[in-house]
C-alpha cells in the first residue's frame, strides 16, 4: 500500500475550539497546537489519503469530518469559507461555519405557527430561537453514531413543553382534528364529548375520552386531567336546530360555557372558545373586522354572542387571557353531513350517493369556507395569546353556486341540482377579515379552496 504524506492545514488553537464547539477535554482527541507567533507551518503525517476522513469516524476519534479550522464566532464573517477534511483533499463546505443556519432560517418562521401554542416565541425573537437551534445542533454532534440534525421530529420535540389539555367536543369534526393535532406534537390530552354528534372512533388513540356532558362533567374532567389549556368545541351548532328549539340552544351554548369558565376558573386553564364568524356579523356589506356591528339573525349566533361576553368578563374578573375564535364556514374530513351545518359535505355525500343536490334559495348568498387544518392551526396558535377574539377565515368569498361547481369538477360528477326556497335566519353574504390573526398570531389559510375540496372528496369518497 503506497504511502503518501497528507498536508494539513494550521488548526485553530484548543482553547478557541474548546470554547467555540465546547468539546470536552477528556474527548477532544488529539488535536494540533498553534505554532508560537501564529506562523502558519504543514504537519505531516502518513494518512492513507484514500479513506481519511471515513477512518477517523469509524474509529470514532470524530463524529464526522469536521473543517480544518474553526474560527471563533467574534471571526467568523458571511464570506467566510473553509476547507474541510475529505478523501483526496475534496472540499467539503456543507459543514462550514453557520453553514446550517441558511436552512433554520428559511424554515424557522414556518414552525412558528406549531410551537407558539406551547407558549414559545414570536417571530420577533427569530434571534434567540436561531441560537437555540444552534445549541441543540453542536450538542447533537457529540452523540455517538450519525445524527441527522434539524431533520427528525424527535429533536424539534424537545424543545417543546408538554402541555395538559382538555378539548369539549374533541370526538367531533373540528375538534377530533384539534385533539390530533395536540398529541402530534407530544401533548397529553382529555377529551370531554356525550357523543351525541360526535363519535367515538374520531378520537384519536392516545387521548383519554371522558363520555360526559359540559354541563354537568366539566369540573370532574378538569379535576382529573388538571387541564393548562382547554379547547371549548363542545356546542349545538345547527341554526335550524336553533330557530326551532332556541331554549335547548340558549342551555348547552350559554350554560355550558359557563360551566366550563368556572371549572376553569378553579383551575386555573386558559380557554380558547370556538365562537362564529357568520352567525354573530349578520349580512355584511364586505370582510368583516372584529369591531364590525355584530347583527345575528339567528338564536345560534345570539348564544355563541352571549358565550364570547362571558369569556371576556371572566377574563376581565380573574384573569386568564381567555380567547374567543370566530370561524368562517369551516370544511374537511370527517363532517357529518347527517349531524352538523355543512354544505360542502352536504353536497359531496349526495353526489357520492348518486342523489341529487338541493340549492336552497337561488344559490347567489355567497360564505368564506376555511379548511379544517387551517382552523386547527389557528385554534392551536390562539393558545398562546394574552386574550382576544380573532376572525378565521380567508378573506375570500364563494358563491353557493360556484362551490357547487367546484365540487363537481373536483368529484369528476355532473348532475343538475335543485332548487328549493330560502330558509329563515340564513345570510345572504358572509365574508370575514383574518388580517387581526395574521398579525397578532402569524396566522394565515394556506390551504385554497380547490385543495381542500379535494382532499374532503378523498375523505368522503373513500379514494
Amino acid at each position: 500500500m503506497e504511502l503518501r504524506p497528507f498536508p494539513l492545514d494550521p488548526v485553530r488553537g484548543r482553547a478557541a475550539l474548546q470554547r467555540d464547539l465546547r468539546i470536552d477535554e477528556h474527548e477532544e482527541g488529539s488535536v494540533g497546537q498553534e505554532a508560537a507567533g501564529c506562523h502558519e507551518v504543514e504537519l505531516e503525517d502518513t494518512v492513507d489519503a484514500e479513506v481519511a476522513g471515513d477512518a477517523l469516524v469509524g474509529e470514532r476519534r470524530v463524529d464526522v469530518p469536521v473543517a480544518d479550522d474553526v474560527p471563533s464566532v467574534a471571526e467568523r464573517r458571511s464570506d467566510h469559507t473553509v476547507d474541510e477534511l475529505g478523501a483526496r483533499g475534496r472540499e467539503q463546505r456543507s459543514l462550514r461555519p453557520a453553514a446550517h443556519l441558511e436552512p433554520v432560517q428559511q424554515e424557522t418562521p414556518d414552525l412558528l405557527p406549531q410551537r407558539r401554542p406551547a407558549r414559545l416565541a414570536r417571530r420577533h425573537d427569530l434571534p434567540a430561537l436561531l441560537a437555540q437551534r444552534l445549541r441543540e445542533e453542536l450538542g447533537l454532534r457529540g452523540l455517538p453514531g450519525p445524527v441527522q440534525t434539524f431533520e427528525g421530529d424527535e429533536h424539534r420535540r424537545r424543545t417543546i413543553r408538554r402541555v395538559r389539555a382538555v378539548v369539549t367536543g374533541g370526538a367531533g369534526f373540528i375538534g377530533s382534528h384539534v385533539v390530533e393535532a395536540l398529541l402530534a406534537r407530544g401533548d397529553e390530552v382529555h377529551v370531554l364529548d356525550d357523543l351525541s354528534a360526535g363519535k367515538r372512533e374520531n378520537v384519536p388513540d392516545g387521548a383519554r375520552l371522558h363520555e360526559g356532558d359540559i354541563r354537568e362533567d366539566a369540573e370532574r374532567v378538569f379535576s382529573e386531567g388538571r387541564p393548562e389549556v382547554c379547547f371549548h368545541l363542545a356546542a349545538q351548532v345547527d341554526v335550524r336546530v336553533s330557530v326551532e328549539r332556541p331554549d335547548h340552544d340558549a342551555n348547552v351554548n350559554v350554560i355550558g360555557t359557563l360551566h366550563v369558565l368556572e371549572a376553569a376558573r378553579r383551575h386555573g386553564t386558559k380557554v380558547v372558545f370556538s365562537s362564529t364568524g357568520g352567525a354573530i356579523y349578520g349580512e355584511c356589506e364586505g370582510p368583516a373586522r372584529e369591531d364590525h356591528p355584530r347583527r345575528p339573525l339567528a338564536p345560534y349566533g345570539v348564544s355563541k354572542l352571549a358565550g364570547e361576553e362571558y369569556i371576556a368578563a371572566y377574563s376581565r374578573l380573574y384573569g386568564g387571557g381567555h380567547v374567543s375564535l370566530r370561524y368562517g364556514n369551516v370544511f374537511g374530513p370527517r363532517q357529518d353531513p347527517h349531524g352538523e351545518a355543512g354544505v360542502v359535505a352536504i353536497f359531496m355525500s349526495r353526489l357520492r350517493d348518486g342523489e341529487t343536490p338541493r340549492i336552497f334559495g337561488d344559490g347567489t348568498q355567497t360564505r368564506d369556507y376555511v379548511f379544517v387544518g387551517d382552523v386547527v392551526a389557528a385554534t392551536l396558535a390562539a393558545a398562546a395569546h394574552e386574550g382576544a377574539v380573532f376572525n378565521v377565515g380567508t378573506g375570500s368569498e364563494t358563491s353557493v353556486l360556484d362551490l357547487y361547481e367546484r365540487i363537481q369538477r373536483v368529484a369528476g360528477i355532473e348532475r343538475e341540482p335543485e332548487f328549493a326556497d330560502a330558509r329563515p335566519g340564513e345570510l345572504r353574504r358572509s365574508v370575514l377579515d383574518p388580517s387581526l390573526a395574521q398579525r397578532e398570531l402569524g396566522w394565515k389559510a394556506k390551504r385554497s379552496l380547490d385543495e381542500g375540496l379535494a382532499e374532503t372528496w378523498a375523505w368522503i369518497s373513500g379514494d
